[in-house]
C-alpha cells in the first residue's frame, strides 16, 4: 500500500469519512505523526537523501533513526566528512568503524544523509487508519461492548498511550528501541 491519503481513510470506513470531509483532512496527518512519534521516525514512504543531525553517541556502534537503511550516502563527524568504505553499515541502521574507534559524543556532532524507510508498511497504515476510524467516534463514546446492564470500551488502551493495543502491536513492527 502506497503512503496514507484520504481516499485509503474513505476506503478503511466504508465510505463514513468521505475523503473531502474536513475531519477526514484533520485526522489523517494527525494519525500519521502520532504514529511516527510512536515509531520515532518516519517509517513510510523512502525518503532519499534525508539529511539528519544526531548527537553523538560515544560509543562504538552509532544507531541511525531508521529500521530500514536503502543506503548511506554521507556521514560527517565533528565537521569532517567520513570515508563510507571504512565504516560497516547494517541495513538496520546501525554503523560501525571497521577501526573500532569510537564515535564521538559530541552533541548534534554528527550529519547523516541516507536513503531510508518502507516502500511498503501496510501494518504502519493498518494501525493508523484503524486510530483514524476509532478517533472519529470519539465524540460519540466509540463503539462499546455492552453485556448486560454493563457497559466497557472495546478497545483495550495502555495508559497515556494513544493507541490501542492492537494498534501498538501492529506498530510495534516499526518501532525503534528506545535510547539507554
Amino acid at each position: 500500500m502506497p503512503e496514507l491519503n484520504a481516499a485509503a481513510v474513505e476506503q478503511y470506513t466504508q465510505g463514513r469519512l468521505h475523503r473531502d470531509d474536513l475531519e477526514t483532512l484533520r485526522l489523517l496527518p494527525a494519525g500519521i505523526a502520532a504514529a511516527r512519534r510512536y515509531c520515532g521516525w518516519h517509517v513510510s514512504p523512502v525518503i532519499d537523501d534525508d539529511e539528519i543531525t544526531l548527537d553523538g553517541p560515544g560509543g562504538r556502534l552509532l544507531t541511525l533513526p531508521t529500521l530500514r537503511l536503502d543506503e548511506l550516502t554521507k556521514l560527517t563527524e565533528d565537521g569532517i566528512d567520513l570515508v563510507l568504505a571504512d565504516l560497516e553499515i547494517s541495513g538496520k541502521g546501525m554503523v560501525r568503524k571497521r577501526s573500532g574507534a569510537y564515535w564521538t559524543c559530541r552533541f548534534s556532532g554528527l550529519v547523516v544523509k541516507m536513503t531510508h524507510g518502507f516502500d511498503d508498511a501496510d501494518d504502519f497504515n493498518a494501525a493508523v487508519l484503524s486510530w483514524i476510524d476509532r478517533s472519529s467516534m470519539a465524540s460519540v463514546g466509540g463503539r462499546p461492548t455492552v453485556v448486560g446492564p454493563f457497559q466497557y470500551p472495546s478497545e483495550a488502551m495502555a495508559a497515556g498511550s494513544a493507541f490501542s493495543d492492537v494498534e501498538r502491536s501492529l506498530l510495534d513492527k516499526y518501532r525503534l528501541e528506545p535510547a539507554a
